[in-house]
């Protein structure tokens, strides 16, 4: 029993000396907070405004939910049927999402970018930058830029998506999309391990994109500020 007392203290003090983080850990701060929620979880409980959202939290919604985070000055909304993963940057957000739609709203002193299907999409440069991002079906995008030019990159694949126009973007396609979606499109002449088609554009009409960014196009899109 002597002995036990003694050898008890000094277990104590050792783990106090050697690992001070165990009895002093500092909480880690919230990434951002819930601003509406409903039809909608983080993790796995129910969402409601107001909850605190942490740095690799899933937030989630139903076939009708809606859910809106702000990150900062940054806001971040999650249409029906969504799930993504969300990450702190330096500063902004890193969106991982795996199903339904995503829109954003991003500050000159921030940034948000979504990482969905192997893709990453983000704005070109520190500018006000709004845009709605959607797993259109696997391996196919569609992005609608509503503000600010946007960088997408995709392996080794990049372009930049000029504000007020949607794109429809088939990772891996071989070819142009075809059928109704693709009809009028100019024919490509060769493969490519990135198809871009233009939806909608400021302008009206629709058209092929190409795989690789075109001043002339950006030109013609582009909606006066």
């Amino acid at each position: 029993m002597f002995s036990l007392r003694r050898v008890v203290p000094l277990f104590v003090c050792a783990l106090t000396c050697l690992y001070p983080s165990l009895f002093h850990a500092r909480p880690t701060a919230p990434l951002g907070i819930l601003t509406q929620a409903y039809g909608a979880h983080l993790n796995e409980a129910a969402a409601f405004p107001g909850l605190s959202v942490f740095d690799g939290e899933e937030v989630s919604t139903v076939a009708e939910g809606r859910l809106g985070v702000r990150v900062g000055q940054a806001t971040i909304l999650l249409a029906g049927s969504s799930n993504a993963t969300l990450h702190g940057l330096n500063p902004g957000v890193h969106v991982d999402l795996t199903a339904g739609t995503v829109s954003f709203s991003s500050p000159e002193n921030g940034m948000v970018e979504v990482h969905a299907e192997e893709a990453l999409v983000r704005p070109v440069k520190n500018q006000l930058a709004q845009a709605e991002i959607t797993i259109f079906a696997p391996r196919v995008l569609q992005i609608f830029v509503r503000r600010g030019d946007l960088a997408f990159r995709y392996r080794e694949e990049y372009q930049v998506l000029p504000e007020g126009a949607t794109y429809r973007i088939y990772l891996d396609s071989p070819a142009e999309p075809r059928g109704s979606a693709g009809a009028g499109a100019q024919q490509s002449h060769r493969l490519r391990k990135v198809s871009y088609y233009l939806v909608t554009a400021a302008g009206g009409g629709a058209g092929w994109v190409g795989n690789r960014g075109d001043e002339a196009l950006r030109q013609q899109h582009r909606k006066p500020r």
